[in-house]
């Protein structure tokens, strides 16, 4: 979805943030070490504050895509997921 350029994979930003904290808290419970699970709850938090809760998950790229001033699309990708 990132390639066509819709980002509509069904998942919000709020949803992704939420299973994030959730992993987050098992490995603390648990020992696990967790440092990248840490690392991106943290841009998501940044991208659900910039693009909102109910923003497609996969926004998330749009963090890289702005940065770098590029968009990540190629030809022939479907908007929607197909099942």
């Amino acid at each position: 979805m990132i390639l066509s350029g819709t980002y509509n994979i069904g998942f919000t930003m709020d949803l992704a943030c939420k299973d994030l904290g959730l992993a987050s808290k098992l490995a603390s419970e648990f020992g696990v070490p967790l440092e990248l699970g840490a690392k991106t709850a943290e841009i998501f938090d940044v991208g659900r504050e910039k693009y909102g809760d109910r923003a497609w998950s996969t926004e998330i790229v749009r963090l890289l895509e702005e940065k770098t001033g590029r968009e990540l699309r190629a030809p022939g990708f479907p908007e929607e997921l197909e099942a």
